[in-house]
């Protein structure tokens, strides 16, 4: 999807995919052991920063959209520092960190997480991005070893994205080489209404975990 398309769903608040409470898969499939860093790649203004970050974790995120980097401080109310780099500009404060900026473009190594949560990200991306995708999150974050990743599966001859449809074959052809990929549940669930506009009344929603191989 093309910089310009994401800026004006932003800017006309067409902005369907996000959610106005946690996501209930990350409640229940995130690993309860875990701790230290998380990085949230193309989170927007998603709550489930909030809630990672009551978990105990350092939660980092990637968000290409200025107005949706300072509509989540806002309307949480939390304080932030503005700092400008050359390839991002970081709004933090002590427990959420956000590189406003374009993902593609975020330095190597610079996020030292060792979990990573995917909600809305790969699902966002064409197909011809998608291999981009999973290369340059393991270059942003070679830390990696244990991820969440919330796919969706629906006919896209009916219409195209995004969201975009996601195969479990993809899954593996992008992750498989790096992880240990398990599909923990899925679920038939209703279309957001901008999907429903175009013909799709409903998704398989599909959660899986993915494991750094020893």
């Amino acid at each position: 999807m093309q910089h310009e398309e994401w800026i004006s769903r932003w800017k006309e608040n067409r902005i369907g995919f996000h959610r106005q409470d946690f996501n209930h898969y990350l409640l229940e499939y995130w690993p309860q052991s875990s701790s230290g860093s998380v990085f949230v790649p193309l989170c927007g203004k998603s709550l489930d920063l909030i809630w990672l970050a009551k978990q105990g974790h350092k939660v980092i995120g990637s968000e290409l959209i200025t107005k949706a980097v300072e509509a989540f401080y806002e309307e949480q109310d939390l304080p932030y520092q503005l700092n400008n780099y050359s390839t991002h500009t970081t709004y933090s404060n002590e427990n959420i960190c956000i590189h406003q900026g374009d993902f593609f473009r975020l330095p190597e190594g610079l996020i030292e997480s060792e979990y990573f949560y995917d909600r809305a990200a790969l699902i966002a991306l064409p197909k011809e991005y998608r291999q981009d995708y999973a290369k340059q999150l393991l270059q942003v974050a070679p830390r990696l070893k244990q991820g969440l990743l919330i796919t969706l599966e629906y006919d896209q001859n009916i219409a195209n994205g995004p969201p975009f449809a996601v195969l479990e074959t993809e899954v593996h052809e992008l992750f498989g080489e790096q992880f240990i990929i398990e599909k923990l549940t899925q679920e038939i669930v209703p279309a957001f209404p901008s999907a429903v506009e175009k013909g799709i009344t409903e998704f398989n929603e599909v959660v899986y975990q993915l494991i750094l191989k020893k």
